[in-house]
C-alpha cells in the first residue's frame, strides 16, 4: 500500500489521546515588553516569580495606560499566575481587542487558559480556535484544544450519567409510591368495617316476625285463620268455616299408638 505520509484521523487521534493523559497543560504568561518603567518593572518582577508584586506593578502601569492591550495582557498574566482567573479573563479578552496579531492570537490562547482553569471547557475551546486560526502554527494551542475537547467530552458524558441517575431515582420512588397507595388501599378503615358488621346484625322487621312464627301451625289454628278471612266473604260461607271448625274441636284425638 502507498504511503503518502498523509496519517488518517483515526490513526492520528489514536496516537493523539494516549499523548493528551501525559502532556502537561500548556500555559503561557509571556509578558508584552513596553517602554513603560512600570511595565518593565512588572516584567522583571513576574519573571522572578513574585506575581503579586508584579500584579502591583501592571495596577501603575494600567494607570498610565488604560487602553494599551498589552499593559491588559501583563496584568491578565500576573492574575493566572495568582490563580485569580476569572479576573485574567476579563484582561486577556480586554487584550485581545490589540491590532497585532501576534498579540490578539497570546491574548485568545491565554483567554482558553483561563476558561480551562474554570473547568469552562466549551468557552476554551473557542478561544484556542481562535488563536488558531490567528496563528495556525501555535502548537501550545493546538494541544491544550485536544485536552480540552477531551475534558468536554468527559463532562458531558458525566453530566449526561447524572441526569439519568436523577431519573432513575425519581422513577424509582414514584413506582414506590404507587405500590404503598395500593397497600394503603387494600387495608379495610376499622370504624368502616365495625358499621358493616353492625348493620348486618340489623333485621328487617319482616324477617324477624317471620322466624317467630310457628312452621308447623296446628290444624284448628289454621281453620281459625281461614274464619277470619271469611270475614270479608259471604256470610253463608263464614257459616260453613264455623260449623267445620266445631266438628274439628268434638272430634277425638287421634291415637299415636
Amino acid at each position: 500500500m502507498k504511503n503518502d505520509g498523509v496519517m488518517n484521523d483515526g490513526v492520528w487521534m489514536a496516537r493523539l489521546i494516549p499523548l493528551l493523559v501525559v502532556l502537561p497543560f500548556l500555559m503561557a504568561f509571556d509578558p508584552v515588553r513596553s517602554r513603560s518603567g512600570a511595565v518593565e518593572e512588572g516584567n522583571a518582577r513576574l519573571k522572578a516569580g513574585k506575581a503579586d508584586e508584579a500584579l502591583a506593578a501592571y495596577d501603575k502601569a494600567v494607570a498610565e495606560l488604560p487602553g494599551d492591550p498589552g499593559v491588559r495582557f501583563d496584568r491578565g498574566a500576573a492574575l493566572s499566575a495568582l490563580s485569580r482567573f476569572d479576573e485574567a479573563a476579563e484582561e486577556f479578552l480586554r487584550a485581545t481587542e490589540a491590532k497585532e496579531t501576534p498579540l490578539k492570537a497570546a491574548a485568545f490562547y491565554n483567554l482558553g487558559n483561563a476558561f480551562f482553569k474554570k473547568d469552562k471547557f466549551k468557552e476554551a475551546i473557542e478561544a484556542y480556535k481562535r488563536a488558531l486560526a490567528l496563528d495556525p502554527r501555535d502548537e501550545r494551542a493546538k494541544w491544550n484544544l485536544e485536552i480540552a475537547l477531551k475534558k468536554k467530552r468527559e463532562d458531558d458524558q458525566k453530566k449526561e450519567k447524572d441526569k439519568q441517575d436523577q431519573k432513575d431515582k425519581k422513577d424509582d420512588k414514584d413506582k414506590q409510591d404507587q405500590k404503598d397507595d395500593k397497600k394503603d388501599d387494600k387495608k379495610e378503615d376499622p370504624k368502616k368495617d365495625q358499621d358493616k358488621k353492625d348493620q348486618d346484625k340489623k333485621q328487617d322487621p319482616k324477617d324477624e316476625q317471620q322466624k317467630n312464627q310457628p312452621q308447623n301451625q296446628p290444624a284448628a289454628d289454621q281453620d281459625l285463620g281461614a274464619v277470619l278471612d271469611s270475614l270479608e266473604k259471604s256470610p253463608k260461607d263464614l257459616e260453613k268455616q264455623r260449623a267445620r271448625l266445631r266438628a274439628v274441636r268434638r272430634a277425638p284425638p287421634a291415637r299415636d299408638w
